[in-house]
């Protein structure tokens, strides 16, 4: 990726992929920049809705495959309404992977119901 940061938006959150921005700089070094390269992401709620972050998760495809792979799973409650609600400093990405889909998976605060009703939005980041 080498125009970063990415950023796409939805009408509740915005999603950024930028340079890694872990505080130990070894971490965000690839020990092999041919097979994986790391970056960072920020999901930010933009609606200002009153909302829980539940969930954000990763994947990517891998050429040959159908399948797509998970990068992570990361679970979050109570969150705040504005800023930058979930950061991941240094996740790493396939150097071949040509598609990065992110969903976001939340409820809202005020919501009374034993099952709170779970929204969620789906991001794709095209990489090449």
């Amino acid at each position: 990726m080498d125009n970063l940061p990415l950023t796409k938006s939805s009408k509740q959150w915005k999603v950024q992929i930028a340079e890694p921005d872990n505080e130990d700089k070894q971490s965000n070094i690839s020990h092999n920049p041919d097979l994986y390269n790391f970056y960072s992401m920020d999901v930010t709620n933009i609606n200002g809705n009153n909302v829980e972050l539940v969930r954000v998760e990763a994947y990517r495809d891998h050429p040959g495959s159908t399948s797509e792979y998970e990068l992570f799973t990361m679970d979050r409650e109570s969150v705040k309404a504005t800023g930058p609600i979930f950061h991941h400093s240094n996740f790493p990405l396939y150097t071949k992977a040509t598609k990065l889909k992110v969903l976001v998976t939340w409820t809202l605060k005020n919501d009374k119901s034993i099952d709170k009703r779970k929204f969620r939005d789906q991001f794709t980041f095209e990489l090449q």
